[in-house]
């Protein structure tokens, strides 16, 4: 991949981390806002509901900082684009897809498989006990 398309990528983390660190920001001065303000138990039910829902989003978007960051420091350290399996190039449409893949598809594709095996195992290993 050429430098200058990797450096377009890296400054579209930066932007993506940035974005993702106000709105976590955001949440938290809400949530600090609306702490106490239901009189009503059912109120307070509804708030906590929607705040539970909120922190899990909030998650998601903390492993996607992790992610991103991740793949800035790959960028800077020059191993963009390098497969952490198999060290093998990771074609550059894939990059330009998902630009923090890890993986080369041919290894993305084994750790797929693997993992569909590993389940089927573990389900037909409960089966039989649950009715063994």
């Amino acid at each position: 991949m050429r430098q200058r398309r990797i450096q377009f990528i890296r400054r579209a983390l930066v932007r993506k981390m940035e974005e993702l660190r106000l709105s976590a920001d955001n949440t938290i001065s809400r949530m600090k806002d609306d702490e106490g303000n239901c009189a009503d138990p059912f109120d307070q039910a509804a708030t906590d509901s929607i705040k539970f829902v909120e922190l899990a989003c909030r998650d998601r978007e903390r492993e996607l900082m992790i992610d991103v960051k991740e793949t800035i420091m790959r960028i800077d350290r020059g191993l963009f684009g390098v497969c952490d399996h198999c060290g093998r190039m990771i074609h550059d449409e894939r990059l330009s897809i998902e630009p923090m893949s890890r993986l080369c598809t041919e290894c993305q594709d084994e750790k797929e498989i693997s993992h569909k095996r590993k389940n089927r195992r573990l389900t037909m290993k409960g089966m039989t006990h649950q009715h063994g």
